[in-house]
């Protein structure tokens, strides 16, 4: 239609469709107001979710028709015109009308776009005086309540003196201001009735500022102020509302933001909700019910009453609280009185708990102890694996020592002696001590029982000295090993000792594994690198058998091995001593050949 017409909602919005015949029953809502108003929004949620409920297949239809800004006769004439084109070839069977305005405007102009028609209306205070009712009308009243609302606020505020009732400019403002006046006139529930009107909302935001704690203002409706500027009424209280001095009551439910004390109020939803029951009683043809008042409770925001200082006992029982934050004794009586009524058996409790906790840190000490012991008897057997190539890692250079040394002695004894070579031979005689000095502490490191320390180690020394270790036993066994270090250093907080005898026990693992296989296909690969939030790992790849899958849950349990002369203990050994640093050793299933061990350390 024109501009005079602010709609949303127009298309159908229902097809609450869960059964029942084919045939939809179409209803039409003349909403008094605009669409983006808190109170239209609430009572629209109100009458779906009924339709809902009763899963009737409906046609549903809105039209906001702005009847408060928009109300000149050229305007309602417009209206019309538009309202009746529209409808004009979909029969109706229900007319829902909210608010004053949209039912004066059903009532007047009905004939004209839907001929008898039954109305059902919500969001009124009463009937039109001046319109007898017809009898296929019906509906539900809100008294929207100022009387039940100053008597509320007399019991929450039993020393306030005065009450403001505050109203803006629009026509709808206005009569909200005569009926005020009608209700209360100057004195009403032992208030002085002062009367605010005819401002900007900055002169009402000031004004309400200056009310003293000890007064009460009520706020009913601003549509728009002295100057003409438009507002919704809940945007416009709620900004007065949040300066105000005094505490700030409301007969709408829509208002209460938390800005608000408290209200006799019905919601908007539950007017909603009565309208759609009274129109689908009709079209179940239980025919019209009379007219009736909604019911009303006292509204009250938690939050204003502990900032306002409002005493708990002056609530009314029967009282609906928003934002109700209870206190800890409410929330928490049978736990603080079982909690008082068991401090002795606590006190006992405690101690029995300390005792226990000192009794498992011996246990937890002992088990760490047994651990190591075990540790060092697991790597005491690798070692004995080793000796016989370690034997000959120190025959190697001992017997070359010995040999420079007798070349040296010879040509140290001839008259023309070379004292060139005689260097040449110490240098030999030098390197093999090295040689041979090395291989004898790698042993003694594998040996050493005090291995509880931690430090900062770096995970590709550890790999390439056990590597180096373990180098001439899987040259005897024909077994390649290659290495892929990381490039950069991984610094990981751990015990060298401890962690050569993981690789080394994975190494010899993965030999044991291939065994069977022809020399040139013995490889083993190993790699470090960094993985996943920062974690350090180590991999040992082989070209075994590999681990069958039914076996895989069982790898790490002592003393369950594949090996004739094996304990079952080495895996389980490992992961216990990277487990106790943070680490873990597993498994890759996934790998297409042989066995994959991945071991994770966090970074030191």
């Amino acid at each position: 239609m024109g501009a005079s017409l602010r709609r949303a909602g127009l298309a159908l919005i229902a097809a609450v469709a869960f059964g029942g015949s084919a045939f939809a029953e179409r209803i039409l809502i003349l909403y008094e107001n605009e669409s983006t108003q808190p109170a239209t929004m609430e009572i629209a949620q109100g009458i779906s979710r009924r339709l809902v409920e009763d899963k009737r297949h409906v046609e549903l239809y809105s039209e906001h028709l702005d009847l408060v800004r928009f109300g000149s006769d050229g305007d309602r004439q417009r209206l019309i015109e538009y309202v009746r084109a529209k409808y004009a070839g979909k029969p109706l069977d229900a007319l829902l009308t909210v608010g004053p305005s949209a039912l004066r405007f059903a009532l007047a102009e009905r004939d004209r776009f839907a001929p008898g028609v039954p109305i059902v209306f919500g969001a009124v205070r009463g009937f039109p005086e001046d319109v007898p009712m017809p009898p296929n009308v019906t509906g539900v009243f809100s008294r929207f309540d100022v009387k039940g609302t100053l008597e509320l606020a007399r019991r929450l505020q039993p020393d306030a003196k005065r009450a403001t009732i505050l109203t803006g400019s629009a026509p709808f403002d206005r009569s909200w201001e005569e009926t005020a006046h009608a209700l209360l006139g100057r004195q009403y529930a032992g208030f002085d009735i002062d009367y605010l009107t005819g401002l900007s909302l900055d002169g009402f935001k000031a004004k309400a500022a200056a009310l003293p704690p000890d007064s009460v203002l009520l706020i009913l409706t601003v549509f728009a102020d002295a100057g003409g500027v438009s507002y919704i009424p809940r945007d416009a209280a709620s900004g007065i509302a949040a300066t105000s001095g005094a505490p700030v009551y409301s007969v709408y439910s829509s208002y209460f933001d938390g800005t608000v004390l408290a209200g006799h109020v019905s919601t908007f939803g539950a007017i909603g909700e009565d309208m759609a029951a009274r129109a689908l009683r009709i079209f179940d043809g239980k025919g019209i019910v009379p007219p009736e008042t909604l019911k009303e409770v006292a509204l009250i925001d938690w939050r204003q009453v502990v900032s306002r200082g409002i005493a708990r006992d002056a609530i009314p029982a029967d009282a609906t609280i928003l934002n109700y934050q209870p206190t800890a004794w409410e929330q928490f009586r049978l736990p603080i009185m079982l909690g008082l009524s068991v401090i002795a058996a606590q006190a006992l409790s405690i101690a029995v708990i300390v005792f226990e906790n000192r009794r498992n840190r011996r246990l937890e000490d002992t088990v760490s102890t047994q651990r190591l012991e075990l540790a060092h008897v697991s790597r005491r057997a690798q070692v004995s694996q080793l000796s016989g190539t370690l034997a000959h890692e120190l025959t190697q250079p001992l017997t070359s020592i010995l040999a420079n040394a007798e070349a040296g002695r010879k040509i140290a004894s001839a008259d023309d002696a070379d004292l060139r070579e005689i260097g040449e031979i110490f240098d030999d005689i030098v390197a093999d001590n090295r040689r041979a000095a090395e291989v004898i502490a790698q042993l003694r490191s594998m040996m050493r029982k005090g291995e509880g320390s931690v430090e900062t180690t770096d995970l590709n020394e550890a790999v390439r000295s056990t590597v180096a270790l373990v180098g001439p036993e899987m040259l005897a066994r024909r077994t390649q090993v290659s290495v892929s270090p990381s490039p950069e250093p991984l610094p990981v907080r751990a015990n060298m000792v401890q962690l050569q005898q993981v690789v080394l026990n994975l190494i010899l693992n993965a030999s044991d594994a291939m065994a069977e296989l022809p020399p040139k296909q013995r490889k083993i690969e190993i790699t470090t690198g960094l993985g996943d939030n920062g974690m350090r790992h180590v991999t040992v790849s082989d070209a075994g058998p590999g681990i069958a899958p039914d076996q895989m849950k069982d790898v790490f349990k002592p003393f369950v091995t594949t090996k004739e002369n094996g304990l079952g203990l080495g895996l389980a050994i490992c992961r216990s001593l990277l487990e106790a640093r943070g680490g873990k050793l597993v498994f890759d299933g996934e790998v297409a050949r042989g066995a994959r061990a991945i071991v994770t350390l966090p970074p030191g």
